[in-house]
């Protein structure tokens, strides 16, 4: 509290100052109380920056004004003070010694802001995971291989990892950093001493293997850059920072499931597994899918309960068709709102989607996004439901799984309480759905009987009898295109039917992998199962006329 009251004071004092004439000397010791602060009352960093950032703005005003080079040089000394602990501050101080025209985060530190406070969280320990999603070439490997060094910098017996979709990409990683503190009286170094070696090399490296490594030799690195198809378990760990960049190497990838769902266990498995724990982790790169390494993070976020955030930043705003990141670099404006709008007008618009406005191509097209879907976290109480259904959608091939959603029918509402979910062999799933069937006592069950589905039908119903239960179980043959019947049916599962909380089920779980199949059902049916939708559609054709909104009214006859 008392330094609250100083910091008034002092601000009232300043305010005075400036009103009656600047003198150095008084703005001076101004950033000397800066210091003192950070000394003494290093909790209340946020009075020390704001004392700190007082000076900057009049040191900056004053060598404008003036041209005096002891504010140019005051305006600079606040940067240092400011940049082993501000990430906006770190990235000036270091390109101190670029000209104007060449230098990387200036003429950008307007556009990067949503970025740059995303990575001071991490660099305070408030995320554990960050996605960043913006169109190429607008700087977002630049800034976090900036960003990278400054948290390797600050612990340099610590240890990062920083990993891309190729070798090349990984290799540019490593020389990236290099161009940053590879240069007589680095300013990296000014800024964080103590990742400085003894001798006469500031730093150790190994090209071959893009390593850099500060202080003294230890078990790994402080810095290795990895190819993700490339060997990682073994060379090294992540207790600094995990930084994954371009996982997904271009959109003809990001079209092939198969390697995007390798590419997510290359994730959770070989790189999250070089993770210490309390390590954060940052993902950037084009949003191309949502199944991508990036969407899966993020549903890892929620499920473990991590402290995340997502940046997206589109090239044209949705709203005002505006570009978000026109610069001035080289004396010319780059990244206009004429130059996207002429790049919109070039490509199809899954790439314009994906790569520039940061939307997943087949975002648009997912039948039951969750938004739409309706939730409960308990049934109707004091009531018990009108029916209890069943459907059951068998599998046709080894990779299709067993599908039988369990209904509790209030009225025109439908609660799915249970589900099996399997795609183990019919040894296996038969008895679980006979269980299930008498575990929730249903009056009816419906089984496809394409293929092997009237046997399946018989042996369940055989089941059910040995278990004590009684349920009727009758078969239906369909012959509709499966895409066209989800389709007509979705309207109705949207607007009546109702899924458990997601607080109420594991991820893994039976459950949850039927939600996961469902939300992530497609109109263009590029996904590579939908045995959960399908069953619903099938349950929602056996309970259409109790969910038909249609009244039927009486109107004067014309004649």
């Amino acid at each position: 509290m008392q330094l609250l009251e100083e910091y008034k004071s002092d601000m009232k004092k300043l305010k005075t100052l400036l009103e009656r004439g600047v003198d150095y000397r008084t703005v001076a010791a101004i950033l000397a109380q800066s210091q003192y602060i950070l000394k003494d009352y290093s909790d209340e960093r946020k009075y020390c920056f704001a004392y700190s950032k007082a000076v900057k703005d009049i040191a900056l005003k004053m060598y404008a004004t003036k041209q005096d080079d002891k504010w140019n040089e005051l305006y600079w000394s606040t940067l240092l003070f400011e940049a082993p602990y501000l990430v906006d501050s770190f990235m000036r101080y270091i390109e101190r010694d670029d000209l104007p025209d060449k230098r990387f985060y200036q003429p950008r530190a307007e556009k990067m802001k949503p970025i740059i406070q995303a990575y001071q969280e991490v660099y305070d320990g408030q995320l554990d995971f960050l996605s960043v999603s913006q169109p190429k070439r607008t700087g977002k490997t630049q800034g976090a291989l900036r960003f990278d060094l400054m948290i390797s910098g600050r612990r340099p017996d610590r240890a990062t990892l920083a990993v891309g979709s190729g070798t090349s990409l990984a290799g540019s990683f490593y020389g990236g950093m290099l161009t940053v503190i590879d240069r007589p009286n680095s300013r990296f170094f000014e800024v964080f001493p103590q990742a400085k070696m003894e001798g006469n090399s500031p730093f150790r490296t190994k090209a071959d293997e893009m390593i850099i490594d500060f202080q003294k030799k230890k078990t790994f690195a402080t810095i290795t850059c990895r190819s993700i198809d490339g060997k990682i378990v073994g060379c090294t760990e992540a207790t600094n920072l995990l930084y994954l960049d371009d996982t997904v190497a271009n959109h003809e990838e990001a079209m092939n499931r198969a390697r995007l769902e390798f590419l997510c266990e290359k994730v959770s498995g070989d790189v999250l597994g070089r993770r210490i724990e309390g390590t954060p982790i940052i993902i950037q790169g084009t949003k191309y899918s949502l199944y991508d390494p990036i969407t899966f993070l993020q549903s890892k976020a929620v499920e473990m309960g991590w402290r995340w955030k997502e940046v997206a930043i589109p090239a044209l705003d949705p709203v005002t068709d505006e570009s978000n990141f026109t610069v001035f670099i080289d004396g010319r404006w780059r990244f206009t709102t004429d130059f996207y709008r002429n790049e919109r007008k070039l490509v199809t618009e899954e790439v314009w989607a994906a790569e520039f406005q940061q939307e997943p191509f087949e975002a648009k097209g997912r039948m039951f996004p969750e938004k739409d879907l309706q939730r409960y976290m308990e049934l109707p109480v004091d009531i018990d439901p009108d029916a209890i259904v069943a459907v059951c959608d068998t599998a046709e091939s080894g990779s299709d799984s067993t599908s039988m959603p369990v209904a509790y029918v209030y009225g025109a509402d439908v609660f799915i309480v249970d589900v099996v979910f399997d795609n183990s062999p019919s040894d296996v799933t038969k008895p679980q759905c006979a269980k299930m069937l008498v575990n929730h006592k249903v009056q009816t069950a419906v089984f496809e009987s394409n293929n092997a589905g009237t046997y399946f039908a018989r042996d369940v119903g055989e089941e059910v009898k040995k278990l004590g239960g009684k349920c009727s179980i009758r078969t239906k043959r369909t012959i509709s295109n499966k895409l066209t019947r989800i389709e007509y049916a979705s309207d109705n599962i949207k607007k009546h039917f109702y899924f458990k909380d997601k607080g109420l089920y594991e991820r893994n779980s039976q459950y949850g992998k039927f939600m996961k199949e469902v939300v992530e059902m497609t109109r263009s049916g590029k996904v590579p199962h939908d045995d959960a939708p399908d069953s619903l559609s099938l349950l929602e054709n056996e309970l259409r006329n109790i969910l038909s909104v249609n009244k039927t009214q009486v109107i004067n006859s014309p004649f």
